[in-house]
């Protein structure tokens, strides 16, 4: 996670995650993103299925399908155990691996639009007027990448980044996970910075139920 903590010191200041267990619990939409936690952190998937029971939207984007965050069934859960479990994943975004810069571009590129057809009522602009700087450098740049370079980087179709955007929209609080999946490539600090913009633009750091977590 070195590059994790590279890109947040230069971006947020602070070279951790910005979410603790109970963050988990509040959240209205969680992404999980280069990470397998069913292989590789599977406790993991106990924390997901309460947030998923609690009502919280679910998004997986990694270049494999999971089993495990498709459908969990919890080891000590008895009539987990017996049933179909608890299905985990609302959508699933197969990117092309290392297409998750292009990918995050979409969803904002997607986000933004939105912005333009509802003037203030999907970015935060307090927030942004507050916290950031850069913000017309972005949506500039956003605004100046195609569609079809998009979906050809990403190996994800528009609609599903749409459905994406969606999801990142409708939710007050999101919290955005990430592993190996994205620390181990040349351009990873990129990767990790791409979410610190995504996020950003809705001031999901710095309140309950929300924020990063490498």
């Amino acid at each position: 996670h070195e590059s994790s903590g590279s890109a947040l010191n230069e971006t947020i200041g602070v070279g951790k995650g910005t979410v603790t267990l109970e963050d988990f619990d509040q959240a209205q939409a969680i992404f999980v993103i280069g990470q397998n936690p069913g292989t590789n952190h599977p406790r993991m998937l106990t924390a997901l299925e309460r947030a998923k029971r609690h009502g919280c939207r679910l998004g997986h984007i990694n270049p494999l399908p999971e089993v495990g965050m498709t459908r969990f069934k919890h080891p000590q859960d008895l009539l987990g155990l017996l049933s179909d479990g608890t299905e985990l994943a609302n959508l699933f975004l197969q990117v092309r691996i290392n297409g998750d810069v292009a990918l995050l571009k979409g969803i904002m590129k997607v986000v933004l639009a939105r912005e333009e057809e509802s003037p203030g009522e999907v970015l935060d602009h307090d927030f942004i007027e507050r916290y950031t700087c850069g913000f017309e450098e972005l949506a500039s740049s956003l605004k100046a990448v195609s569609w079809s370079d998009i979906v050809e980087q990403s190996g994800v179709s528009q609609e599903k980044l749409e459905e994406a955007a969606q999801i990142f929209i409708e939710s007050e609080r999101t919290i955005f996970c990430w592993a190996m999946g994205l620390t181990q490539h040349k351009n990873a600090v990129a990767n990790i910075q791409e979410i610190v913009n995504l996020m950003l633009l809705r001031g999901q750091i710095g309140k309950a139920g929300a924020g990063l977590c490498p």
